[in-house]
């Protein structure tokens, strides 16, 4: 009986060595695969920047870690460091193989990069020159106190007159595929550090398999969300910060930003919002916690027509829900002044288009008919798109649903619902091109809702 558990152990400690070393050896091919690569690209980019970087890594997901990344670009005094960057790929076969797939032209499961501690000195040779592009693009300089407008132009500018010597972020862009072989999944999203974050996701249908059938399709857009979440802190400096330069408090600062006129919005925004989306605005401003946009147009929606109508169509047309902390905004009303649809010249203007609008817009024009029959189709439905609170007692009902939770300490999660037990809600949220999976106790969820989708 000794003998027999003395082989046993002998036997489990072998295997242990042996998978030991397979993995070590599928490490070190990966790494010496992956290092030549980079390399490669590094040595490609010479002419143009030099690049150095501390440590490469990799994991049985297929990403590739680089870390302590510093890029020079040639002839400016200055450069871009990087605390990590990782490059997703659809799995570790494909950093073994080079994935036989995409040599033959078909689209990758997955792909993306992310970027984490990227800095960018705001007072360094760089910033400067994206300032120049700018104001060459615009035509103007960026004028004192913008920072305190609404304006969207000159951002660093606006960064460096509140203070801030340095951006420090976060950002990744990655696709995947979606629910069906012709959906694909575009996110991106971005965290600048201490003053806000962000995230965008697009579904669009339409595609083939191969890389080609991306430039050459004419997608359908099924789904965009969108979340903005400024710091409450940055935010409440920075209304401080305004408001004592005009010498009244951050009320009458606030207030006096929305009394401006047409023309200054247009200016600023490149439309002129309506009552309700001022009030938004408004209490996002003064109270700093979350914009959360969702599109989910009508399935005959085509993308190529949308020039063709009013932009006070365009809410009811894409199907839009837009909420501020927590808060539906029923009055989606604005105005565009000198956009005629019915001109060939009065396309949207690229402030208000939505992301890959502007492309398909360029395609060859709809006829009015269509955009009509489109109309009608949006018109037809029976109600938009909507989040619906529901009770804790009803959480057992969600399973695969589609839901937002808020808890009691502030957070916000959205996700699917995997499964319910035991008084525990578990989610699954996609990000950076893969999915995590999150629990959340009932007892902790201060609301509830799940998205009706008609």
């Amino acid at each position: 009986m000794g003998n027999s558990a003395m082989k046993l152990k002998n036997l489990v400690v072998f295997m242990l060595l042996v998978g030991g070393v397979a993995y070590g050896g599928v490490k070190g091919y990966v790494h010496y695969k992956v290092k030549k690569q980079v390399d490669r690209l590094v040595a490609t980019a010479a002419p143009f920047a030099d690049i150095v970087y501390g440590s490469l890594g990799s994991d049985l997901q297929g990403r590739v870690l680089v870390d302590d990344l510093v890029v020079y670009p040639r002839g400016v005094n200055d450069a871009v460091k990087v605390d990590r960057l990782t490059v997703i790929t659809p799995g570790l076969e494909f950093l073994l193989t080079g994935s036989d797939s995409v040599k033959r032209g078909e689209l990758p499961e997955r792909m993306g990069i992310a970027l984490q501690g990227a800095r960018l000195n705001l007072k360094g040779r760089l910033a400067e020159m994206l300032q120049q592009a700018e104001a060459a693009q615009l035509g103007q300089q960026p004028v004192q106190g913008i920072a305190c407008g609404l304006s969207s132009k000159f951002i660093t500018a606006q960064y460096r007159e509140l203070g801030l010597d340095e951006l420090v972020f976060d950002t990744g862009f990655s696709f995947e595929r979606g629910l069906t072989a012709s959906q694909l999944v575009f996110k991106m999203d971005y965290t600048i550090r201490d003053a806000e974050q962000a995230e965008f996701a697009m579904t669009l249908d339409g595609f083939g398999n191969s890389v080609m059938s991306v430039a050459v399709a004419r997608p359908q857009i099924r789904s965009v969300t969108m979340n903005f979440m400024p710091d409450a802190e940055f935010n409440s400096k920075t209304l401080e910060y305004c408001a004592g330069k005009q010498g009244v408090d951050v009320q009458t600062f606030v207030d006096g930003l929305f009394e401006q006129s047409d023309e200054q919005y247009l200016r600023d925004l490149g439309f002129v919002p309506g009552q309700g989306i001022r009030a938004a605005m408004k209490e996002l401003m003064l109270n700093a916690g979350e914009l959360s946009v969702v599109a989910i147009p009508g399935s005959t929606l085509d993308i190529k027509t949308v020039h063709l109508y009013k932009p006070e169509d365009w809410p009811d047309l894409f199907g839009l829900i837009v909420k501020v902390n927590g808060e539906e905004v029923s009055d989606l009303s604005f105005s565009m002044p000198g956009v005629d649809p019915a001109k060939p010249g009065g396309e949207p203007s690229a402030a208000f288009s939505l992301p890959g609008m502007d492309f398909f817009n360029r395609q060859e024009h709809a006829s009015p008919a269509q955009a009509e029959k489109t109309t009608r189709a949006v018109r037809s439905s029976s109600r938009r798109p909507h989040y619906r609170s529901v009770t804790r007692g009803e959480v057992n009902t969600l399973v695969g649903r589609e839901v937002r939770i808020s808890t009691v300490d502030g957070k916000r999660r959205s996700g699917r619902v995997i499964s319910v037990k035991k008084g525990v809600i578990s989610l699954e949220m996609r990000k950076h091109g893969g999915t995590l999976s999150t629990r959340v106790p009932v007892t902790t969820a201060g609301k509830i809702e799940v998205l009706e989708r008609g």
